[in-house]
Order: C-alpha cells, then structure tokens, then sequence
C-alpha cells in the first residue's frame, strides 16, 4: 500500500504580508460595491416594466430631494395599477429621467416621469429642483426674481413668446389655453435654465399647448429682463444706452433753455431729408418716433438721421390703438418696430411713443421702454400751415418743452425750422430726449410717463 504524500505550502514572512494585503483589498472592494448607489434600477415582470435612471450629482440636498419624488411617482404607479382591474394593454410602463443644468453657482436637476396605464398616449410629470451652492440652500423661480410685482412681468413676456412660438412655427396654440397655463403662479414658471444668450423656460405638455406639440421651450433675452430678474443674474454686457448716440459736446447748452422737437409717423424721402439738410444751420437735433412699416421702405434716410446723432425712437409698427389689442398684438407692435431700427441703426431704442398717445401701465409693463409724450401739439397734420406752427410753437415755447410734429408733411419741416430761426434768438437749444434729460440730470423712469422734461 502506497500512502499518499501530504503538501503543505509554507509562505515566507514576505508571502504572508503580500497574501494578507490581497485578502483585505478584496474585502475592501466588496463593501465598496456593496455601498456604491445604484443609478439605475429595472424591474419587470409579466404585467409592468420600471425603469428609472436616478440623477446623478454631486449634492446631496438635489439627490434626497430627486429621489424622494420619483419614489413617490413609482408607488403612486404601482397602487394605481392594482386598482385596474382589467389589463387593457400588454405592460404598463414607468420612466423616470433626468437633466442636469448647472450656470454660475446654481445646480439644477429637471426630472421627467413617463407612466403608461392604458389609453392613447403616456402622462408625462415634471419636477425640477435648484441649489444655490454659494448660499448653500434649495431655489426657485422666486428667488431670482427682483421684486413682488415681477412675477407677473414675467408671465406677460412669456405670454408673449409662447404665442411668437406657435405663430412661427404655425402650429395654432389655444390662446385661453396659455392664459392659463402662464397664470401668475410660481408653480407655473419651475422649469428654467439660466443659459448664456437668455433665461430658457419650459412647460410640459397640457401646460400652454395641446399634449402633440410636446415640450414647449422659449428664451427671454437678458435685456428684456431687467427690472424682472436681480442683476447679477443677468448675463449681459449692459450698455449706457442713454449717452448710446450722443456724436457731439451737449455742455455748451447746458445753460440755455432747452426745447425737444419730436417727430411721428416717418420716416419719409422729402420732408426727413429736407429737415436733416437743415439741422446743422441752428446746431439742432431732433427725435424720431417711426413707423416700424415704414422703416425698410427708408433704410438710407434712418441710418442718416441716426448717423447725424438725431435720437430714434418706436411709434409702433402700424399705428394701431394699443388700448383695443391683446398683450400678444401689444408686444408685436413694438418689438417688430425695435427689430427694424437696430437691423438698421445697430443699436437698441429705449423711447416709445404710442400712438394717439394711449398708454397704461400694462403696456409700460411689456414695453420695458421710456415713454414720451408732448404738452405742444402743433397738429400740423390739421392745418399743413408752415407759419400756423411755427407761431404755435414760438408763442408757447418754454425750457424742457416737448414739440409733436410729423416728418410726413413739408409743410410741418417748414414749420419747424421757422421756428428755430426764431427761437434760437431768444436762447434756446434744440435738443433730443436723450440730451435733454442728461442736461437736466433726470433719470428717465420706465413707470413714468413724460410730457414735458424739467428739474
């Protein structure tokens, strides 16, 4: 009988070291996996399939909450499907997923929830959750905005975009539909992005629109949200827009008694041109409130006056009575119009006068604009009477003074620079809005309304 041989390993104090250093990371990378979060859950079986992708940040506060919701969507999922008695499809389905959005010190997480329970077309629900990593706290819309009335600004610039979406892209929104959806609620604008050209807002489906248009997004320039949304949230270079088209020293009329001559309803070839070609002769400028219609018609004659350092400004784009429209047809009026002068001045207006004079603060509101009026009207569109205006304007004339004329009309140039010849005797300088309300050191007010400009 042959016996068997026994083999015993023997390992050297160094072979013990390096086996008991395998045996730990070994552990060590079992209790890592072990505690490693899983991102991705799947459970299926004959009668439902969940998927659900859990986001994934760095941030505990957006992790608790996130995971907290979409847990609360999956039971309310699972209840409801075990109310259903009869399966009327062969799964019913929940997703869930996500995206991160992160600008400057805000953290964002926008969770989108897919359940299938039967029926034409899945229900889709939204959540989205903000951190504000430099004050270390949770976010929302409110906290970005810059005062208790601007969250209705808001909603109105919004109302605005959504009906320019649906009109560009002619897919027929229901007007009453987005009224409400973009009701002066917060609840109503919690899914935003602050990206680099624009604050971005989204509204799910069934929000603003009917569930086939999907996902509706808009962008809200910087500019258009100052006064709405604090500073230094406002991802813009600011410009000084009220010294924007000063080409000539103002000091030297710093002690004359000023007057604003104002111009409506141009431009136009013959009676622009003829009063521009004169302007120089009673060291004039002069402030032109236009026609946005009109604008491509007399590109050459604009960039002219604008080029001269003459002021220009927005009458709307058709001279329509802004108190008879809607919000939509409001803004449209005068965006279109400030559209047509920077495509042609390359520079923003800030000075609207609405025709017939009808404004409110609701339309100061969309605007976001100074608005100009006039306490002397000549209505030269009347009479056509050179010496009639020039009279009216000399027998009324007063330091701070805002003169309503139409470049329209011959006879109103003639008028007009009558007028000067006359006043510039008795010591006046004729100014733009703009210069005048730098020389007066006023700080024109959007809320405000201005007839005439004094200290």
């Amino acid at each position: 009988m042959i016996k068997k041989r026994r083999y015993r390993i023997r390992l050297t104090k160094f072979g013990k070291a390096i086996f008991s250093i395998c045996i730990v990371l070994l552990i060590a990378s079992l209790c890592f996996k072990k505690s490693e979060p899983n991102f991705y859950v799947k459970e299926e079986n004959d009668d439902y399939l969940i998927e659900i992708n859990y986001p994934k940040v760095e941030n505990k506060n957006l992790v608790a909450y996130s995971t907290e919701y979409i847990e609360s969507k999956e039971k309310e999922f699972k209840d409801n499907i075990n109310d259903i008695s009869d399966l009327d499809t062969s799964k019913y389905e929940f997703k869930s997923d996500y995206e991160i959005n992160e600008t400057n010190n805000i953290l964002g997480v926008h969770i989108t929830v897919y359940e299938y329970t039967g029926g034409a077309h899945y229900i889709r629900d939204d959540k989205s959750y903000y951190y504000n990593k430099n004050e270390d706290k949770m976010v929302s819309i409110t906290d970005f905005l810059e005062d208790e009335k601007s969250l209705g600004k808001l909603a109105n610039l919004s109302y605005y975009y959504v009906m320019k979406y649906s009109n560009d892209n002619n897919l027929g929104f229901d007007e009453q539909m987005i009224k409400e959806g973009l009701k002066c609620e917060s609840n109503n604008f919690e899914h935003f992005n602050f990206l680099d050209s624009g604050l971005e807002l989204i509204f799910p489906p069934l929000q603003v629109a009917y569930y086939a248009a999907g996902e509706v997004k808009i962008l809200i320039p910087y500019e258009e949200l100052e006064k709405k949304i604090k500073s230094e949230y406002l991802k813009y270079s600011k410009k000084d827009n009220s010294q924007s088209n000063l080409n000539r020293n103002i000091e030297e009329f710093r002690d004359k008694k000023l007057i604003a001559f104002t111009f409506d309803d141009g431009p136009s070839y013959i009676g622009t041109n003829k009063l521009l070609d004169n302007l120089d002769k009673y060291n004039a400028r002069v402030t032109f409130f236009v026609l946005g219609n009109r604008v491509n018609s007399y590109k050459d004659t604009l960039k002219r006056a604008y080029d001269m350092g003459n002021l220009i400004g927005s009458h709307t784009y058709t001279h329509l009575n802004l108190f008879k429209l809607d919000n939509y047809s409001i803004l449209n009026e005068i965006k279109m119009t400030n559209e047509a002068i920077k495509d042609v001045t390359n520079s923003e207006t800030l000075y609207l006068r609405p025709p017939y004079g009808n404004i409110n603060s609701n339309i100061k509101e969309l605007s976001n604009m100074y608005t100009i009026l006039w306490n002397l009207d000549t209505e030269d569109w009347k009479y056509k009477d050179a010496n009639r205006i020039s009279n009216y304007i000399v027998n009324n004339a007063h330091d701070g003074a805002i003169v309503l004329l139409h470049d329209l009309y011959e006879t109103s140039i003639d008028g007009a620079l009558l007028a000067m010849e006359r006043l510039e005797k008795e010591g006046y300088a004729f100014v733009t809005i703009e210069e005048m309300a730098l020389l007066k050191n006023i700080n024109l007010d959007k809320e405000k309304s201005y007839f005439q400009i004094k200290n």
